[in-house]
C-alpha cells in the first residue's frame, strides 16, 4: 500500500510539473487607456496617481497614455514626429535622438533618468490613431537596457492602439 501511494505521489507530481509552465512565463494580454498590448504573466497592473495604464513586473516596467489630438490643435503639434519631440522636451530630454521604426508606424526613443537615487533606462514610443497620440514606455534598471532592447521591441509588436 505504501509503494501504491508513492506512485501515486510521483504521478502526481510528474502531471504537476508537465502542465505547468516552469521554465518562462505565458503570455498576458493587458488593456487600458486604448491601448492593449501582451506582455508575460510575471506583469500585473498597478493603479497609480501618475499614469493612466501602468503595468510592472520584477524587472520591467511599461506605461502607458494616450492624448486626443485636439488638445494640440494650437500648439505647432500637428504630427507624430512633433508630438514625440514635445514629449521628450517636456521631461527634458530634447538632445535625445528620435528613430522612426522600420515600418514607419511609430517613433522611438531612449533615455535615462534617476528615480529615489537609482538609475533607469526608458524606451519611449509614440503612436498615433485619427484622434489620439498615444505615449508609452519601457523601462528597466540603466545597466539592463542594452541588453533589453530586443525584448522592447517583440512586445512592441503587440501593441494594438484603439
Amino acid at each position: 500500500m505504501k509503494k501504491l501511494f508513492l506512485v501515486l505521489v510521483a504521478l502526481l507530481f510528474t502531471f504537476g510539473l508537465t502542465s505547468c509552465d516552469l521554465f518562462g512565463n505565458e503570455p498576458l494580454e493587458f488593456s487600458g487607456s486604448g491601448i492593449t498590448i501582451t506582455l508575460d504573466d510575471s506583469f500585473q497592473e498597478t493603479d497609480t496617481m501618475y499614469v493612466s495604464f501602468y503595468l510592472e513586473s520584477f524587472d520591467y516596467i511599461f506605461t502607458g497614455e494616450r492624448e486626443d489630438k485636439t488638445l494640440f490643435s494650437n500648439t505647432g503639434i500637428d504630427n507624430l514626429e512633433d508630438y514625440i519631440n514635445a514629449v521628450l522636451e517636456y521631461a527634458d530630454n530634447e538632445d535625445e535622438e528620435v528613430i522612426l521604426s522600420e515600418d514607419e508606424t511609430f517613433y522611438y526613443a531612449y533615455y535615462t533618468a534617476s528615480v529615489d537615487e537609482d538609475e533607469f533606462g526608458y524606451m519611449l514610443i509614440c503612436m498615433e490613431s485619427d484622434d489620439y497620440y498615444y505615449v508609452m514606455n519601457f523601462g528597466c534598471y540603466e545597466n539592463k537596457l542594452d541588453d533589453s532592447k530586443e525584448q522592447f521591441f517583440e512586445w512592441v509588436d503587440t501593441i494594438v492602439i484603439e
